[in-house]
This record gives structure tokens, sequence and C-alpha cells, in this order.
């Protein structure tokens, strides 16, 4: 009886141990390189240039979306609700409906490496130019890429709820959806 009582004992005291000593490797304490915080961080400053608060814009960094395959990277970084452009849009969704040009940043994209048919490496802003046409821009201020396609759908007065903004990605081929509500539902597709 003595003998199993002190069996079970230093089990558990040998557990605790392993315990202990697991949680005070090197680097088990360390802070994660690849957690979202530090991925945030990486992507402000890559692309600090191009989302300056030129033109009232604010671009809302802590919610941008990533994504990532074996081929391709990229971030997704929405307005904030209090930019500039989002308030454009909303006085406009008439003009835009009639089909003037209203030309509102809607977002950025940030590219770490080239997709081959889509963009080059850098950082873009995408403009809802009215309601059949979307550009990304370069830090130049070229236009980069021409949308696929654009809908925009007349939500106004309809119950929500209604996300902000939603990106969705497809492989085959490569199909980016990106909507974005603000009075209206506007999605931008991109096909390469």
């Amino acid at each position: 009886m003595f003998n199993r009582k002190f069996k079970l004992l230093a089990t558990a005291i040998g557990l605790v141990a392993v315990l202990v000593m697991g949680l005070a490797l090197p680097g088990v304490t360390q802070q994660n390189p690849l957690s979202r915080a530090n991925i945030v961080a990486a992507v402000n400053s890559a692309v600090a240039a191009t989302l300056t608060a030129a033109e009232g814009d604010i671009f809302d960094t802590d919610n941008a979306k990533f994504y990532s395959d074996t081929k391709t990277a990229f971030a997704y970084i929405p307005l904030h609700p209090t930019s500039r452009s989002i308030q454009v849009l909303n006085e406009n969704l008439d003009r835009l409906f009639a089909g003037e040009d209203l030309n509102v940043t809607i977002g950025a994209f940030y590219v770490p490496d080239t997709i081959p048919g889509f963009l080059k490496s850098g950082s873009y802003t995408l403009k809802l130019m009215n309601k059949n046409k979307a550009v990304f821009i370069d830090q130049e201020g070229r236009e980069a890429l021409y949308a696929t396609k654009v809908e925009i759908e007349d939500t106004r007065g309809q119950p929500g709820p209604f996300h902000s903004w939603k990106l969705t990605v497809e492989n085959s081929p490569g199909v980016v959806v990106i909507c974005i509500w603000v009075g209206c539902l506007a999605c931008i597709v991109v096909i390469w």
C-alpha cells in the first residue's frame, strides 16, 4: 500500500516538474512573431506611405483581413467608419445610383509578393469610380488594375444587419470579392 502511494506521489511530482520546466523553455514564453498584432504592425509599416490620412481617409488596420495560401498572400484594409470617403459615399448615393462618377476610396490592399495576373508587390488603394467601375491605384497614383465586375445594390431602408465589409477568395480561377456596406451594398469582383 505504501509503495503504491509513493509511486503515485512520485508520478505527480514528476508531472509538475515536467510542466514547470517545459514552460520555462526558451521560445515557449516568447511572443509569437506570427501573431495578428505583429502582422498588423508589419502591414502598418509597409503601407505607411500609402495609407496616410490624405483626403481625410483613415484606414482601419486593426480590422485588416489577411489571406494567404501556397501561391498568394495579401491584406485587405477597410476604411474606418469615420473616414471622409465613407461620408462622401453616404451623402452621394443618389448620384452613384444615377450613374455619376464619385471616385471615392473604399479600402486598401497590401501585396507582399507579386501575384501573377493580379497585382505586383506593394500597397494599393481601392477606389469606387462609379456604379460600374472600381480600380486599384498604385503608390505612384496610377491605375494598376480594374475590377472585373462591380455590383451595387441599393439596400437603403432595408433591415440589417449588414456587415461593414467582407472579403471572399476562391482559387480556381483566382477570384477576390470585396463587399462593403455604407448605406448600400457594393461588391467588387476581381478575377485573375
